[in-house]
């Protein structure tokens, strides 16, 4: 694939001579950070990087995760950091003013004022600051915070989960696009081979001389016509493949470009044991650890609810100041006054939620929920195995057919060229060439399919087990 690049005459660029030293340094270094960060084609390793760096999915999955961050420094600030509350109040209030003989003890003689009418109004100002911090909950808090941390550590494991799956994708994607490659090259190897045939027996039919039949040219017209239609089959499927690589990659589709390699030479690819696998599926599958963080996040939830139900010990203090310039201050223990204080205090107390039926079901409900996340647990534990068991048994289907289509490769290649070589010196007929130019279409393909699925497969497998890092960063950017 050709890589388009914006060449300008030298004319437009502007001379050396004429550009400052240091901007002609800035402009050249900016150029090549650019060409250095531009992506070449990208073979396997590479897309994997990059789906996995810029697909939405992960990226929601990673979302998820901020979220659950968030929820764990919530329930840890709740459990060792005070609750603290301000309140300012401003506005207008009645006057009130002492008599002569009075003081701020001795309010028995009042100059001014009522607490029925709206006398001498002037201005006032408040400020309350509240603080509560908890000090024994029956391990509701605690409780809480378990929960947010189980469920921050499954979010985590669902993210490694999607990286998996987007990578089996890409896996089968990238190696999609190699397998339409390699069957439309096959076709071009037919068809150019075709043409010698094909003008052999036009002129066989011309001169009547018996070699070849109506029938013969039929059966190539119908040959021609499978090939035609195969050949449009593989097109759409290089299109498909191509387009949804690029949206995982969140890229146009023209701007995608794949190194032609061939296939990885699937040779060395063992089947494990069965039963090894099943073990090794079971301890390192990022969603079944996702689904058990999640029944210890429901246990702690559990513990939680049934928590509320006791009395929540707390220790709470207040600071509050207010004055009122038209009110003289009264310090006399007995008589408050609102818009003219100091107060500070601090207190020991519990709150008893007296909800008790809805407290209960509550708590009912978190157990229910528990038992059902159990229940599904145990579900997810026999569809892995079943999981295990499909794909352990299609790499064992495609390695043997992989084995029989390789067998059959050299065969169907020595056909076509003897096939292909008597026909041109007259010692073949057409039936036998048409015939041999479809077992070599045939090997050729199954060789190619083979490949492809003993591939997949294997990705497949270790998708399953929960097998895999991600490859890393990736060098460039489309």
């Amino acid at each position: 694939m050709v890589v388009k690049r914006d060449v300008r005459p030298c004319a437009a660029y502007p001379s050396p001579l004429s550009t400052d030293a240091p901007v002609l340094a800035l402009l050249l270094a900016s150029v090549l950070a650019a060409d250095g960060a531009r992506c070449g084609p990208l073979d396997l390793a590479t897309a994997q990087a990059l789906v996995i760096a810029r697909s939405d999915e992960v990226a929601i999955q990673k979302a998820q995760v901020l979220a659950a961050q968030a929820d764990v420094a919530v329930a840890t600030s709740i459990a060792f950091v005070p609750e603290f509350a301000l309140l300012f109040l401003t506005g207008v209030v009645p006057g009130a003013r002492l008599g002569p003989d009075a003081g701020p003890n001795n309010i028995s003689d009042i100059a001014s004022g009522s607490n029925r009418g709206l006398t001498e109004l002037g201005f006032f100002g408040r400020v309350e600051v509240n603080v509560v911090q908890p000090l024994y909950t029956f391990g509701r808090l605690s409780a809480a915070r378990e929960a947010a941390r189980a469920g921050l550590a499954a979010q985590q494991d669902l993210v490694q989960d999607k990286v998996n799956a987007v990578r089996q994708q890409t896996i089968k994607l990238v190696l999609a696009a190699t397998l339409t490659r390699r069957l439309l090259t096959i076709v071009s190897d037919v068809e150019n081979a075709l043409k010698d045939v094909d003008a052999k027996m036009a002129q066989s039919l011309k001169d009547n001389d018996g070699e070849v039949t109506t029938e013969d040219r039929y059966r190539l017209e119908l040959f021609k016509s499978q090939l035609l239609q195969s050949k449009a089959e593989v097109i759409r499927a290089q299109r498909l493949a191509r387009a949804a690589l690029a949206t995982l990659m969140v890229i146009p589709e023209p701007d995608l470009q794949l190194k032609e390699d061939p296939f990885p030479d699937p040779s060395n690819v063992e089947v494990p044991d069965i039963l090894a696998v099943r073990a090794e599926a079971e301890q390192d599958r990022p969603d079944i650890r996702a689904l058990d963080k999640a029944i210890e996040a429901k246990r702690a939830e559990v513990h939680a609810t049934w928590a509320e139900q006791w009395p929540q010990f707390f220790i709470a203090g207040q600071f509050a100041y207010s004055k009122a310039p038209n009110r003289d201050v009264v310090s006399n223990p007995y008589v408050g006054d609102y818009f003219n204080a100091l107060t500070v205090y601090a207190a020991l107390g519990f709150r008893q939620n007296l909800s008790f039926f809805m407290l209960k079901a509550r708590e009912d409900k978190a157990n229910s929920e528990l038992n059902t996340l159990l229940r599904q647990r145990q579900a997810a534990s026999h569809g892995v195995d079943l999981q295990v068991e499909e794909a352990h048994a299609d790499l064992v289907f495609a390695i043997a057919k992989r084995k029989a289509a390789r067998a059959a490769l050299a065969a169907g290649k020595s056909w076509f060229r003897s096939a292909g070589l008597n026909f041109a010196v007259g010692v073949g007929d057409a039936k036998g060439v048409v015939d041999a130019y479809q077992g070599y279409a045939k090997s050729q393909y199954d060789d190619a399919q083979s490949t492809y699925d003993v591939l997949v497969a294997q990705g497949r497998l270790n998708q399953v087990l929960g097998r895999g890092d991600p490859p890393g960063p990736a060098p460039c950017t489309p």
